[in-house]
């Protein structure tokens, strides 16, 4: 991978876009925001690797899920489901720690918002950041889903799901 990739991917890495990385023996399988959210695998046994953006490898992607792992983040496993479901195996460990958790869906629910054309990934996300924030005290992020909850009313207004957000939101408000 050329040095111009590397340090683009480093980038991507430090401005949080890597969202998780399972290692299972010598492979990682990660979950990458970029245009799109990508998927990505890595054999760091032979650096064979795969992302499911247009470059289909080798890309900024591939090079920021290598500098997460340099830096230790990563959740490892010894799970065989992690191959065929690393998302499903992330998850299991992100529901172990709350705060990371709330953190990754708060990531993805902002990128969702600007990418999310039918309303479906943003509501789902919202209402696992709802959640995780009855189990949390972190009221900072009420603000973000205040604000989030603002401009999905803009773009869905017509939606009843739209107002069974608002009803949910108002519930974890109040208390």
């Amino acid at each position: 991978m050329d040095e111009k990739t590397l340090k683009k991917g480093e980038k991507y890495y430090k401005a949080g876009k890597v969202l998780w990385v399972v290692k299972y023996g010598d492979r990682l399988f990660s979950k990458v925001l970029g245009t799109y959210p990508y998927y990505v695998e890595i054999n760091t046994s032979n650096g064979e690797n795969h992302c499911t953006c247009p470059l289909g490898g080798d890309c900024k992607h591939v090079a920021a899920v290598m500098k997460a792992h340099e830096n230790g983040f990563y959740f490892e496993t010894f799970d065989e489901h992690a191959e065929l479901f690393p998302e499903a195996v992330a998850m299991e460990f992100l529901a172990e720690v709350p705060e990371l958790a709330l953190d990754v869906t708060i990531k993805e629910l902002r990128f969702a918002l600007n990418t999310d054309e039918s309303g479906s990934e943003v509501a789902r996300l919202f209402r696992r950041a709802v959640l995780l924030l009855k189990t949390l005290d972190r009221p900072e992020v009420l603000h973000i889903l205040e604000e989030t909850l603002e401009e999905y009313r803009h773009v869905f207004k017509d939606y009843r799901l739209t107002e069974r957000l608002e009803k949910e939101f108002m519930k974890l408000r109040s208390g």
